[in-house]
């Protein structure tokens, strides 16, 4: 694995179920994959809904839990 990024796009302006569940897929392929080669990983999202706001100030002030992304 020698690349140093990695973008996922969708094609449709509302992306279906299966596209979000082979892109959650995809990501949990590269983060064992860097795990495994102790490597980092950094992912980046593009869009959030409006009421996810109050959880992304608290993620950017670093007072988010986000043990459940751990598991991703």
């Amino acid at each position: 694995m020698n690349a140093r990024a990695v973008y996922l796009g969708e094609a449709e302006q509302v992306p279906t179920k299966d596209d979000k569940e082979l892109e959650l897929e995809i990501v949990r392929n590269l983060r064992k994959r860097c795990v495994e080669s102790e490597r980092q990983i950094s992912v980046a999202l593009e869009a959030f809904p409006l009421d996810l706001q109050d959880q992304l100030n608290q993620y950017m002030d670093k007072r988010f839990v986000y043990t459940f992304l751990l598991q991703i």
